[in-house]
């Protein structure tokens, strides 16, 4: 949702969805059926050829097949990409903002940023940090996702959610 307000802005978003919907496309209720259920790429044994991931998605596939593959079975749209970013932060008057800080500190370091490729697939944070082989083989790293100002995503986020479940599910 958020890359086609990116793309298509306020007025044309909607559109963009309405085309979806009468084309067929479908919504189910999390990624975990969307990619193994309905997807009828990889392991999936649905019948739509695409689904909504994440551009680490290839590089799991190589990871966890048996027998590993020499490609990555499934691929990464990478002009449709929406940059998602995770955070973490000490909260204002935190009780114990010193253990806090540490734990930030830790997870802003090199080797936790390092690990966290095969942990929870995801890129990491932290500029310069490698990653393993698989991810710059059979990965993709969007040179310049979508994204939107976090302010504007918190002032509108309710209002979108209302306006697509109405587009696309009602």
């Amino acid at each position: 949702m958020l890359a086609t307000i990116a793309e298509f802005g306020e007025k044309g978003w909607r559109d963009y969805w309405r085309e979806l919907r009468s084309g067929g496309v479908e919504v189910v209720d999390g990624w975990e059926q969307a990619y193994n259920s309905s997807f009828s790429g990889s392991a999936g044994k649905g019948d739509r050829p695409l689904v909504v991931s994440y551009a680490t998605s290839p590089p799991a596939e190589v990871i966890y097949a048996d027998p590993r593959p020499s490609s990555a079975p499934t691929g990464v749209l990478t002009k449709t990409c929406f940059r998602q970013i995770e955070g973490v932060a000490v909260l204002k008057n935190a009780p114990n903002a010193a253990n806090a800080k540490l734990l930030v500190d830790f997870m802003i370091s090199k080797k936790f940023q390092s690990d966290l490729p095969l942990q929870m697939f995801v890129l990491p944070a932290r500029l310069g940090t490698e990653v393993p082989p698989e991810f710059a083989e059979f990965g993709a790293t969007p040179k310049d996702p979508y994204s939107l100002e976090p302010r504007k995503i918190a002032a509108s986020r309710d209002r979108w959610i209302e306006q697509w479940t109405d587009t696309v599910l009602r």
